[in-house]
């Protein structure tokens, strides 16, 4: 979808005219490519992503022949790519440390930089919600790639009255989540990447618990035929302070956080607070209360009774500490292409009127 999508809008990457300004001038816009781009995609979905970056580039015109795939370790090839003197630009995603690290050796060539970084999604449920939507909508945006995706539901924050039996419903719905071979039919949830990343989440619950939090339901890599994998249980957790790590930091795992509040402005006040600003969603049947949060939710995107979804067509990116710049849809080429203005001198005069800044007002 997104090879077509952007083999068709390269058909449409169009500049603009201006008629004769001044008397003397006509002029355009051109945008041309922005030149050698450096692209660094993450581990979580390295095809998927890698294509939101090197197709914009391409339909922003590229030589044939000049897209190249460097393998290696992040701070050797990465480090030497964002570096490179012949990179004029550099798009970035992955975590938000990493980015700064990135975007510091990228300013230092003055290079253009695009950054999608880290995320910790809010999923803001207020009292007028289907509930039964939001609970399969929290189930499954918690626990989409395993937990390993920048915009996955992370914190749930749910207006009282709907608070317990909320918590109640995606425990429910989370005991029912199949574990095993990803590449089964029958699986819901497959493993985490890696071990380390297995005990990374881990320790994420268990620093959770140990500072108040508790676990209603998961909590440990399960047993069993699954015990020499990467696997983590779907895990609720309720009772975390907002200022807590667990709902503070990103953890890249089938982990969701579940807090009560008030008031509609206590509501978007929490989802507000955390450094990142990737993506979020309210839960409402009010259209006037669901546009009001897309409006003052700090995200570069709010989906309104779901989450997750994304389409080429719409672009893809966030604030604050997730970063900047677009990823798909036409936006994406405003980071790949530069602006130039082309002026044409149409009156065919030897001597110009501003001449006589030069020569004063000479016959």
């Amino acid at each position: 979808d997104n090879v077509a999508f952007f083999a068709g809008a390269a058909r449409h990457l169009q500049g603009s005219a201006a008629a004769e300004w001044d008397g003397a001038h006509t002029s355009m816009i051109r945008r041309e490519p922005v030149g050698v781009v450096g692209s660094i995609a993450p581990w979580n979905y390295p095809l998927q992503m890698a294509m939101w970056k090197i197709l914009p580039a391409i339909a922003a015109g590229i030589p044939a022949g000049v897209v190249n795939v460097v393998v290696g370790e992040g701070p050797v090839a990465g480090e030497a790519l964002v570096s490179h003197p012949t990179v004029r630009m550099v798009s970035f995603t992955g975590s938000t440390p990493v980015g700064k690290r990135v975007a510091s050796l990228a300013i230092e060539g003055l290079k253009r930089l695009h950054l999608e970084l880290g995320g910790k999604a809010p999923f803001v449920v207020f009292d007028d919600a289907d509930l039964d939507a939001a609970v399969q909508g929290a189930v499954a945006a918690s626990l989409i790639n395993a937990g390993q995706d920048c915009t996955a539901a992370t914190r749930a924050y749910v207006q009282r009255p709907l608070y317990d039996a909320f918590v109640s419903g995606v425990a429910d719905v989370m005991g029912t989540v199949r574990l095993g071979d990803p590449l089964d039919a029958n699986t819901d949830l497959g493993p985490l990447v890696s071990r380390r990343q297995q005990q990374r989440v881990a320790e994420f619950v268990e620093r959770a618990v140990a500072a108040g939090a508790r676990v209603v339901t998961g909590g440990s890599a399960p047993g069993g035929a699954l015990s020499g994998g990467a696997y983590y249980e779907p895990t609720l957790i309720v009772d975390a302070a907002q200022d807590s790590e667990i709902v503070q930091s990103e953890v890249f795992g089938p982990v969701l956080v579940v807090l009560p509040f008030d008031t509609d402005d206590d509501g978007i006040a929490l989802a507000n607070d955390t450094p990142f600003g990737l993506a979020a969603s309210a839960w409402t049947r009010s259209l006037s209360r669901g546009m009001r949060a897309s409006r003052e939710i700090e995200a570069g995107c709010v989906w309104i009774n779901d989450h997750i979804p994304i389409v080429s067509e719409m672009p893809h990116g966030g604030v604050k500490a997730s970063g900047f710049g677009k990823d798909m849809s036409t936006y994406s080429f405003d980071e790949y292409t530069i602006v130039k203005h082309v002026s044409v001198e149409v009156t065919d005069v030897v001597r110009k009127d501003w001449h006589r800044t030069i020569f004063g007002q000479r016959s």
